[in-house]
């Protein structure tokens, strides 16, 4: 119904209670319900027996199985078939005295076929079931009013129908656009790491291959272009790390589907040409009063047909009301305008926070009645109860469709908020993983490049030896990089061990290491790795590192992971500082991590993780599996 703010029955949002498909099919089925509770006080008020009441009840069970459930084209045909004959049956038995009305074979026609059937279908029953009425000798109000509330009771089904079902479809697939989002945006990021980081992998690797068999000022020259190259790609790596998430685009606004639209016109449209019936040919009103009628009719269909505004539903109030009750003194047939204040009410619902909506709906309910019995003569018991579930039925269908209406587009929000959190998440769990994954094999290349260019004078076959230390190094690195945006990266904590003693070695720190753990599961084995990993890279980077013990032991049915030298690293950073230091690491795979200078001097890092580390289904963002997850895949 345009752009508006949500203010129907309550605050609407995206919630698991309010998106949930039930709520959407109880509103069907309460309609359902009415609707069925209406057609039965209207066959009793027109002396209709038990029988007819019976038969006139027979093609509901089809037309519930159709709403129920979403069949195969020929179940559906064979249903509608069954329904149209138990719907016509009545006339074989006992004619036309049952006040009879075909709705269900109108909704059954809408909810069976295909729409570019369907529409004309209902077309051909509404005017066959005025042509009859005509044919039976029928009054003029009569027969033009039939078709009037069979469409009115067809349009109020089927919508409810279809939006219950656009719901459900909706909620069931509103991780799909997530997953989809996810997927195409790890096909950009690995396009994208393999265009920079991993062009300049190629780079590092090419430069070494060269400086392998070249004259020593020409070795020299692409080793030093190798670690430059390896130092600014690290910064590269460590920038997109610890780079900010994109701010979210501001929702877009809430907007009802055109379908609730088209319907709400078309019901409000049905029920005034109805309303206009009745007070000409049913209570023969006089044609002069035409004069107030037609403007009056027209200006209630654009307020109700326009956007939602308590100003609009106040001058609506101020059309309808005054003029049915006390206007009927003046003229009986104006009574006849109430047909409209189901209208009013349902938009109250719609448009009205409660308790003021219940207040308003429960006055004109109470108005209604006393319309019934003044003035003079008063209807009787099922009249006023016909009339009260008119108007109730009414007033569901407009709040109704106005609150799938935001349903739905909430729920598309939702969708396209996920996929959102979902692309953002994946964005920072690539960084975090590219950071944890190569930051250690470039701090290599970037110390053993260097220890090389020492050594290339002095020692020239010790310098080639650790530059061929350096192959393996960048064939893992490529390897890992290629799996990063794939989810298949495993480390192995032994591996890992081995290729940090090597590192520190070359650094000319002196390492002490212990690996007494058994096999343990790729998730704690990788958050094991990627923490040592990131301790590595602190002491080359930050301490003055001598000596470093590492232990790598099992602990109460987990894995305990030691670290201690004799330098003076800096503090881990909090899980929230960036996502990339020790202490998120370890959060992040559900484990726990102390850190800081000894007594004596020197520092010590301890993590411990359980072999099924609980963390392992979310992160400390608290958006989506990390560390161990992450880099174990998920």
């Amino acid at each position: 119904m345009g752009r508006y703010r949500v203010i129907s029955g309550g605050s609407v949002g995206s919630s698991g209670d309010d998106l949930r498909p039930r709520v959407a099919r109880a509103m069907l089925w309460t309609a359902l319900a009415l609707l069925f509770c209406i057609r039965a006080f209207d066959a009793v008020r027109r002396g209709a027996d038990a029988e007819a009441l019976a038969l006139a009840a027979a093609s509901y069970p089809p037309l519930v199985l159709l709403l129920a459930r979403r069949f195969r084209p020929g179940v559906r045909h064979a249903l509608l078939a069954a329904l149209t004959a138990l719907a016509l049956a009545p006339f074989a038995l006992v004619g036309t005295a049952w006040g009879w009305l075909p709705w269900t074979i109108g909704a059954g026609v809408l909810v069976a076929l295909p729409p570019r059937t369907a529409w004309p279908s209902l077309g051909a029953v509404l005017v066959g079931t005025a042509v009859v009425g005509a044919l039976a000798g029928e009054p003029v109000g009569t027969w033009a009013w039939r078709p009037l509330a069979l469409a009115t009771d067809a349009l109020i089904v089927f919508s409810l129908h279809t939006l219950g079902g656009l719901v459900a479809d909706l909620h069931a697939t509103r991780d799909g656009l997530a997953r989809i989002e996810t997927s195409r945006e790890r096909l950009r990021l690995d396009a994208e790491l393999r265009r920079t980081v991993g062009a300049d992998l190629r780079s590092i690797a090419g430069r070494l291959a060269a400086a392998a068999g070249a004259a020593p000022e020409e070795a020299r020259a692409d080793v030093r272009a190798a670690t430059e190259t390896a130092r600014r790609t690290l910064a590269e790596v460590r920038s997109i790390a610890g780079r900010a998430p994109e701010a979210r685009r501001p929702p877009p606004p809430v907007r009802s589907p055109g379908f609730v639209r088209a319907i709400l016109v078309a019901v409000v449209l049905v029920q005034t040409a109805r309303t206009a019936v009745n007070f000409f040919f049913v209570a023969d009103g006089d044609p002069r009063w035409s004069y107030l009628l037609v403007p009056l009719l027209a200006l209630a269909v654009a307020l109700l047909s326009a956007r939602p505004s308590r100003g609009r539903l106040a001058v609506v109030g101020l059309l309808l009301i005054p003029v049915a009750w006390p206007g009927s003194y003046a003229a009986g047939a104006l009574a006849m305008i109430s047909d409209l204040w189901g209208l009013f009410v349902g938009a109250a619902l719609a448009w009205v926070r409660p308790p003021r909506s219940w207040l308003i709906a429960a006055a004109v309910l109470a108005l209604q009645v006393v319309l019934s019995v003044t003035p003079p003569p008063a209807s009787s018991i099922p009249d006023i109860a016909a009339g009260l579930l008119s108007t109730v039925i009414l007033a569901w269908l407009f709040y109704s469709l106005s609150r799938l209406g935001d349903l739905v587009v909430l729920l598309g929000r939702a969708r396209h908020e996920l996929a959102a959190a979902a692309v953002a998440a994946e964005r920072a769990r690539i960084g975090r993983d590219l950071h944890d994954v190569l930051g250690f094999g470039l701090s290599a290349v970037a110390l053993r490049g260097e220890l090389a260019l020492r050594l290339l004078d002095r020692d020239p076959a010790r310098a080639a030896g650790e530059l061929a230390a350096l192959v393996p190094v960048l064939d893992r690195a490529h390897a890992e990089l290629d799996s990063i945006t794939g989810d298949r990266v495993r480390l192995d904590p032994r591996r890992e061990v081995d290729a940090a003693v090597e590192v520190l070695t070359a650094a000319g720190i002196d390492v002490r290491a212990e690996v007494a753990a058994g096999p343990l599961p790729d998730g704690t084995g990788t958050a094991v790795a990627a923490v040592l990993r990131e301790c590595v890279t602190n002491i080359l980077r930050h301490s003055r590192a001598r000596i470093c013990a590492i232990a790598v032991t099992g602990a109460d049915g987990g894995v305990r992971l030691r670290v201690v030298n004799d330098g003076a690293d800096g503090p881990p950073r909090a899980p929230g500082a960036g996502g990339t230091g020790l202490a998120s690491l370890a959060a992040r795979a559900g484990g726990r991590l102390s850190a800081g200078p000894r007594p004596g001097g020197g520092f010590e890092v301890v993590a411990e993780f359980r072999s099924d580390p609980p963390g392992l289904g979310g992160d400390a963002d608290g958006v989506d599996p990390v560390a161990g997850a992450e880099l174990a895949g998920r």
